[in-house]
């Protein structure tokens, strides 16, 4: 849940969240990173909890983790599971201690070299080539296990695969809010907020308000897409190709004053279980905020965002050191 924060602990008086940039120093380099702390009215005593200090770390890491090509904690689970390793069996792989492949999926940040080995298992030839290299650790009938399960798993790399014609640009970065990027995920929640009917229009808003304000909360978009500021207020991009193979959601066209205007619903339900006990919480403030609103208010409230001032002029992609001044 998140810690939103309404009486200081000092006097139980009223506090102001206060967001601001500082340089943090990891394993010898600098970084700026958006930083959140509450501020006491009464006594100008500053404190954090820890949804702040999360999200701020988050930053830090991600930066890090893309500067240094260092997977994130869930591409290094969907390597371990696309093989069907255990942590013991992908540990033992790459000369790692019992425990350290687990500590890595729980957010642990891998050194430059063991990230660069992590990495390198995305590769099916290099795993196999790697065991073989040291099979002589091995009991035979442990190796044959070990063996069988890398050649008997999928050959595509899961993680390259998601990025299909549909969800180009979808790499790690300030510009998809460091998002992991599953188009199952995106499919759901395009479903959890087409609420009854829904205009393409209002769902475009409702996408970046999800993704912006969990970022600004989290460290970290929901969808892991883009979004680009056109005239109508910001967009995930390609939104239409999107929208158009999302399972069971349905486009009605109708005519209004001699303009084409369409209509979103869904005939299946969304799947919650995809989303962090986080993700849902941000999913359902937006629409619970934003689902009274007509459409024409949405994208005036949009509007009225330096995410959209700062970069309509131009049609650009809005990086999400935007969602630390969104209204919501």
């Amino acid at each position: 849940m998140s810690e939103i924060m309404t009486k200081s602990p000092f006097t139980g008086g009223p506090v102001e969240e206060v967001f601001d940039t500082e340089k943090m120093t990891f394993r010898g380099e600098d970084y700026i990173v958006h930083s959140r702390y509450y501020k006491c009215l009464d006594t100008g005593e500053i404190f954090t909890v820890s949804e702040q200090d999360d999200a701020t770390l988050n930053d830090l890491y991600s930066q890090y983790r893309i500067k240094h090509g260092i997977p994130f904690p869930d591409e290094i689970k969907a390597i371990r599971t696309r093989y069907g390793l255990n942590y013991a069996q992908i540990g033992k792989l790459l000369g790692f201690g019992v425990n350290q492949w687990a500590k890595y999926e729980s957010g642990q940040v891998p050194s430059d070299s063991n990230g660069r080995l992590i990495a390198a298992l995305r590769s099916k030839e290099v795993t196999l080539k790697l065991l073989n290299e040291i099979r002589d650790l091995y009991e035979q009938s442990e190796f044959q296990k070990v063996y069988t399960l890398i050649v008997s798993s999928r050959d595509e790399d899961p993680l390259a695969s998601q990025d299909s014609i549909f969800y180009l640009g979808t790499e790690r970065s300030i510009n998809n809010g460091f998002g992991e990027f599953n188009h199952r995920k995106v499919e759901e929640m395009v479903k959890f907020l087409v609420s009854e009917k829904t205009f393409p229009t209002k769902l475009n808003k409702k996408m970046f308000y999800a993704d912006f304000l969990h970022f600004k909360r989290h460290g970290k978009s929901i969808s892991g897409l883009r979004y680009q500021a056109i005239h109508y207020g910001p967009v995930p991009v390609h939104f239409s190709t999107i929208y158009d193979h999302v399972p069971g959601l349905i486009c009605q066209s109708f005519f209004v004053g001699g303009h084409e205007a369409s209509l979103l619903s869904t005939t299946e339900k969304a799947d919650a279980s995809v989303f962090s006990e986080a993700e849902l919480e941000t999913l359902k403030e937006i629409n619970a905020k934003l689902d009274s609103f007509s459409t024409q208010e949405v994208i005036d409230l949009s509007h009225s965002e330096d995410a959209w001032l700062n970069n309509y002029p131009n049609m650009g992609i809005i990086p999400f050191t935007e969602a630390y001044k969104i209204s919501l």
